[in-house]
């Protein structure tokens, strides 16, 4: 016989496994320093070329502008600059990203143990469940 309180909590848990499931594969996986490793390694290459980009960009059109008089001094305090630049820049880009890294898995987390808590309960009908249609004395 079917429990509907029981099929109620099971539909529960598979709707949140499939919403929420991808996204917090990693949080099973990974301590929390290995996740927040893992993605400032990503962000470090993500922000290197983001800025890569836009340097390159920035290079390009004072070029297109500035080549009949350019020396050697504007070269190398725009590569100087640029890199001072890059510097700042990845320093506060990794600490916010670090920070959302953080947050992100700390919400992970807290999401995992209210479903390990569902899995308790689900757990916890079943057993009772089982107790109910076990015959006297069989215990």
């Amino acid at each position: 016989m079917l429990n509907e309180e029981r099929v109620k909590h099971m539909t529960r848990i598979a709707l949140f496994e499939k919403k929420e499931g991808r996204e917090l594969q990693p949080m099973m996986h990974y301590s929390k320093r290995d996740y927040l490793t893992l993605n400032t390694i990503k962000d470090v290459i993500a922000g290197t070329l983001f800025y890569g980009v836009v340097y390159l960009g920035i290079v390009t059109l004072i070029l297109m502008f500035l080549v009949s008089n350019l020396n050697m001094l504007i070269l190398i305090s725009g590569i100087v600059l640029g890199l001072l630049g890059y510097v700042i820049y990845l320093y506060y880009y990794l600490r916010y990203m670090y920070g959302k890294a953080e947050k992100r898995y700390d919400e992970g987390k807290r999401k995992l143990k209210g479903l390990a808590q569902e899995y308790r309960a689900l757990e916890e009908m079943y057993h009772q469940e089982e107790k109910m249609e076990m015959p006297e004395g069989w215990d």
